[in-house]
């Protein structure tokens, strides 16, 4: 069981859809009082609107006003962050180096790891006064394995682990955790993306390689079982865990 939210103010990026809805979903229902960010407007006020509490902030995370803004929102709001589920993230084109434009790159890392370095950055500078927080960081299985079609996704994800183990060393003197999530093959808008960028005339057969190739279950994991993760790690049940990733892929890296 995990619980203990009543009250607590929650900051989710990426909250449209995914993992962010799925965990701002499960948060709302257990008491907390959640800001919903993304960039994609309509969507995060359609979601936001059906959580009851739920303030949406529509906001770019690559952008440093835009971050800044969104913390601030939620301190005018609620007057504080306690929990943080720094999420949001694209998975670009997936193609060979030497196919990829510098632009291209750039553009995932922009969101991917510049994302999550000023999401870490603006919501630290609330907790540390607190003294208390959480934090996960969305990374993915990606970000402790190679990739031969997808480099700038798996440089993202590999940069969140290392800005979540930075971020536990100095949130710790503060009380404050940081964690970070490696989900695998989760069935989701950006896994049916790939799918499809895999083999644009069969991507249901690139789904079904893929979902038997799951040694658990021969199946593509839900976000709500992301959620689970991500809302115990939020919890005080984690309390003693802080500066680790954790995967999240029915075995698939075993």
């Amino acid at each position: 069981m995990t619980g203990g939210f009543e009250d607590k103010v929650a900051v989710v990026t990426g909250a449209a859809a995914g993992f962010g809805l799925a965990v701002s979903t499960r948060l709302t229902k257990e008491g907390a009082r959640v800001v919903m960010v993304d960039r994609a407007a309509d969507a995060l006020h359609e979601r936001a609107a059906a959580l009851a509490g739920a303030v949406p902030v529509v906001a770019d995370v690559s952008r440093e006003a835009d971050v800044d803004s969104y913390v601030d929102r939620a301190v005018q709001h609620h007057g504080r962050v306690d929990l943080f589920f720094n999420n949001a993230g694209i998975e670009g084109r997936w193609a060979p180096m030497t196919e990829l434009s510098v632009d291209e790159f750039d553009s995932v890392m922009a969101v991917n790891t510049r994302g999550v370095f000023l999401g870490l950055r603006a919501v630290l500078r609330v907790m540390k006064p607190q003294g208390s927080g959480a934090i996960v960081n969305t990374a993915s299985m990606a970000g402790i394995r190679g990739g031969p079609t997808n480099a700038p996704y798996v440089a993202s994800k590999h940069a969140v682990v290392g800005l979540t183990r930075c971020a536990a060393l100095e949130g710790a003197p503060y009380g404050i955790r940081v964690n970070g999530i490696a989900p695998g093959h989760i069935d989701t808008r950006m896994a049916r993306d790939l799918t499809a960028q895999l083999d644009p005339a069969d991507p249901r057969a690139v789904y079904e390689r893929v979902a038997a190739s799951v040694p658990l279950g021969k199946r593509y994991g839900t976000a709500d079982e992301v959620a689970n993760l991500v809302v115990w790690l939020l919890s005080d049940e984690a309390s003693y865990m802080s500066g680790s990733t954790h995967l999240i892929d029915a075995a698939v890296n075993a």
